[in-house]
């Protein structure tokens, strides 16, 4: 299936080309572009598959020889010379053809200051940055779940590296791409607080553990994925820095699941994003926090790197206050008399959630086995 060329914009016909010269060309660029799409799609499932497993991809990403995909415009181009048109566009016809997925992570990674990034040169379309950011969630997968320990396989990049190439393509996604529509960004934007929220705890892994604790039949996580360590503790945990990082993950993928319309519901990543950020609440109500007062605005570098002073170390992607409303939340202080923020309570959010979850397994099967795990965990609060 990788055994195909890209299409060479050097055979794109004049306008003036004859009719049948342009459909011929059209044709052999539609069967490429078809191909390359199946392929990426490949590498989106596989990765969606590893985050719910909990177990490592079936390939590596990050070597992924692939080009982006063509623009939207032109795969749904509906004649001949309409697809010309778009083709000849200026996004199309400036697209470097040596760019590839494997090097938009290698500059991903790429030390502060060794060379311009693809991703601010580059309006990519949401196919491609879905690519991408599943690519990120196959280092994700490879990290050990402890910061601290800092194992992980060879090769794979730290976690705080990681965390570094997530606000990037965060950067991209606001600043850059601004030809996504509203849905598509938000829909990206979903599964960007998803991997994040799995940089600071397996989301797979602690459904495990609070099954695994109230003795909760699940198969949504199957023991074949990471191995559950032994003493973690639910309740102590939902009282430190990264359980309130990973609940402001949560409440932003909530948030966005509700303002998305319901014809997005076909969105592959919904079920799992929701489900995750599920979890993360069950753990704080089990723990009796079930009303939290959130930062009224989230500084989403402050919540990837809480402990970095002013950007430093972040390659000049912005700055923030080292006492902002964000950090001090992180690190569980009070917010200042008079400063305004956002109450939560968190078993009427999870109740919420299982409706939606319910209008989700009309199209996602297994949103019907989450709901149902969310409903005996809603039962233990009670």
């Amino acid at each position: 299936m990788f055994d195909s060329e890209p299409y060479c914009l050097d055979n794109l016909p004049s306008p003036n080309a004859p009719p049948a010269e342009k459909e011929r060309q059209w044709r052999i660029w539609a069967s490429r572009e078809i191909q390359q799409r199946a392929l990426l799609a490949h590498y989106i499932l596989d990765g969606l598959v590893s985050q719910m497993s909990g177990d490592s991809t079936s390939v590596r990403h990050v070597a992924n020889q692939l080009g982006p995909p063509s623009s939207e415009a032109a795969f749904e181009a509906g004649t001949a010379d309409e697809w010309l048109v778009h083709m000849r566009s200026s996004s199309n016809m400036t697209t470097d053809q040596r760019l590839s997925f494997r090097l938009v992570f290698r500059q991903l990674f790429s030390p502060p200051g060794g060379g311009s990034l693809p991703l601010q040169q580059h309006a990519f379309s949401a196919f491609s940055l879905r690519v991408i950011l599943e690519g990120l969630q196959s280092l994700v997968s490879d990290c050990d779940d402890e910061e601290g320990d800092a194992i992980v396989a060879v090769g794979v990049p730290v976690r705080s590296d990681v965390r570094r190439a997530l606000l990037q393509v965060h950067d991209n996604i606001i600043t850059i791409n601004m030809h996504l529509s509203t849905p598509e960004r938000l829909e990206i934007l979903l599964r960007w607080h998803t991997i994040c929220l799995d940089t600071v705890i397996n989301s797979s892994l602690l459904c495990r553990y609070i099954c695994a604790s109230y003795n909760i039949s699940q198969h949504l996580s199957p023991p074949a994925g990471k191995a559950m360590k032994s003493g973690f503790d639910l309740v102590k945990w939902a009282n430190t820095e990264d359980a309130r990082m990973a609940l402001l993950h949560a409440v932003a993928i909530q948030d966005i699941v509700e303002q998305l319309p319901r014809g997005r519901a076909h969105v592959i990543h919904m079920p799992s994003s929701l489900f995750a950020a599920a979890t993360v609440y069950i753990v704080f109500s089990l723990a009796g926090v079930t009303t939290v007062n959130l930062p009224r605005t989230i500084v989403w570098q402050d919540v990837l790197f809480p402990k970095t002073e002013s950007g430093i170390g972040l390659g000049g992607l912005g700055t923030s206050a080292m006492d902002s409303e964000t950090k001090r939340y992180i690190r569980g202080e009070r917010s200042p008399s008079g400063t305004p923020g956002t109450t939560r309570n968190l078993l009427y959010e999870l109740n919420s959630m299982q409706k939606l979850f319910r209008c989700l397994s009309s199209q996602w099967g297994i949103a019907h086995d989450m709901e149902d795990i969310v409903d005996q965990w809603i039962a233990l609060c009670h």
